[in-house]
C-alpha cells in the first residue's frame, strides 16, 4: 500500500467522515471550516488534489467537491480506520436477546439477521453452515397427544431438526423414550448416506419414526445452507442506487437470486476473521458499487456459515466490522455452549 503524509491521511479521513455522513461530495472549504485544521485552505485544496492523484480521492463531474475511491476506502479501512467496538451495553443487550431465543441455530442466524439490519440500516446476510453431510448428534420423541408425537434430532453440526409423528398406536411418554433409545444406538453418529445403506431396525411405531427420520434429514438436505437476510428495503434507499435505473435492476436481479455466493465472495472467508470487499473488488459486476463485510463462524466442523454486511462503498465501515465481529463471536460461544 501507497505512503500518505500524515496530513493527507488526516485530510483523507475527514473526506470519508463527510461523505459517509452526507453522501454528497466533499469540498476543501468544508473541510476547513467544519473541522478547523491548521492549514489553510489553500493548502487544504493542494493536498486533495494530491489525494486524487494518488487515486485515493475521485472528481464526480458534476460537482467541485470530492469522493472517496476505491482505493481510498481500501486506504482508510486498513490504515486509518482503526480498532471498533460495540458498546459493553449493546453488547449485553444483543446478548440477552439471543440467550432468550430458542437454542436453535436456524433462529439464531434469522435473529442475528434482524439486529444487524436494524442496527446498521444496510442488508444483512446470515448464512447457515453448509455441510457436505451432517451426522446425527442424538434425537428424542416427546408425546403429544394420542398418535402424535414429535421428533426433535440434534445434529452434530449445531442444527435442531424437528418432525411431527404419526404413530401406529397411542402410546405415552415411557414407551416414546424406549423407542428413541432404540433408535438412537442404530443412528448416532451416522450421516444419511450410512442410514439409507443400513437402515435402521424397529418395530410397531418405531417404524414410523424411522421413516419420518429419514424423510427428515432428506428434507434438511434440500434447504440446508440457506441465508437469512433482512434490511433490503433501507439497502435499497440508500442514494447511490437512484440515478441509475438499468444498474439498480441488474442488482435487484442479483438479490432476488436463491443463492447469495456471488452477493457475498466466500473467498473472502479464506484467511479467517473479519474480511472486507469494497467496490470493485467484487467478482460480481452488478456488486461494483457496494462493499461486504463477512465473518465466518463455526458449525462444530470444517465448514462453516457466514455473517455479512453489503452496502454501498459509502457505509460505516468500523461500525459494520465490529458488529459483524460480534456477532460471528457470538455465534461461536453460543453454539460452543449449547451442542459443544
Amino acid at each position: 500500500m501507497q505512503s500518505v503524509s500524515n496530513r493527507r491521511a488526516g485530510i483523507l479521513r475527514l473526506v470519508v467522515r463527510e461523505y459517509v455522513d452526507t453522501a454528497a461530495p466533499v469540498a476543501s472549504k468544508t473541510i476547513w471550516e467544519k473541522y478547523e485544521l491548521p492549514a489553510s485552505p489553500a493548502t487544504i485544496r493542494s493536498e486533495m488534489q494530491a489525494l486524487e492523484a494518488a487515486g485515493l480521492l475521485t472528481h464526480p463531474h458534476t460537482s467541485a467537491g470530492r469522493v472517496p475511491s476505491d482505493e481510498g476506502y481500501r486506504y482508510f479501512v486498513e490504515s486509518l480506520m482503526g480498532p471498533e467496538e460495540l458498546r459493553d451495553d449493546e453488547k449485553a443487550t444483543i446478548r440477552h436477546q439471543f440467550y432468550q431465543a430458542a437454542p436453535e441455530l436456524d433462529e439464531w442466524a434469522q435473529l442475528g439477521a434482524v439486529l444487524l439490519a436494524r442496527s446498521l440500516g444496510l442488508l444483512a446476510v446470515v448464512a447457515l453452515p453448509r455441510s457436505e453431510e451432517v451426522r446425527i448428534r442424538h434425537l428424542e420423541l416427546v408425546s403429544l397427544k394420542d398418535l402424535l408425537a414429535l421428533l426433535v434430532v440434534v445434529l452434530r453440526e449445531a442444527r435442531v431438526l424437528k418432525q411431527l409423528v404419526t404413530l401406529d398406536a397411542v402410546g405415552d411418554q415411557a414407551e416414546l423414550s424406549q423407542i428413541s433409545a432404540r433408535l438412537n444406538d442404530q443412528v448416532a453418529g451416522k450421516t444419511l448416506s450410512e442410514i439409507r445403506q443400513r437402515p435402521p431396525t424397529l418395530e410397531g411405531s418405531g417404524t414410523a419414526v424411522a421413516e419420518a427420520l429419514v424423510q427428515l434429514l432428506e428434507d434438511h438436505a434440500l434447504r440446508e445452507g440457506g441465508a437469512h437476510v433482512q434490511g433490503l428495503g433501507d439497502f435499497l434507499e440508500q442514494p447511490e442506487f437512484q440515478d441509475d435505473h438499468e444498474e439498480f435492476a441488474n442488482l435487484i436481479g442479483l438479490l432476488d437470486q436463491p443463492s447469495f455466493d456471488r452477493v457475498v465472495p466466500l473467498g473472502a472467508l479464506a484467511d479467517g476473521g473479519v474480511s472486507v470487499v469494497i467496490g470493485e473488488e467484487n467478482p460480481a459486476q452488478e456488486m461494483r458499487r457496494c462493499s461486504v463485510v463477512v465473518a465466518p463462524y463455526s458449525a462444530g466442523s470444517r465448514h462453516s456459515g457466514f455473517v455479512g454486511v453489503v452496502g454501498p462503498t459509502r457505509m460505516r465501515y468500523g461500525r459494520a466490522v465490529a458488529s459483524a465481529r460480534y456477532l460471528s463471536s457470538l455465534l461461536d460461544e453460543l453454539m460452543y455452549d449449547v451442542y459443544g
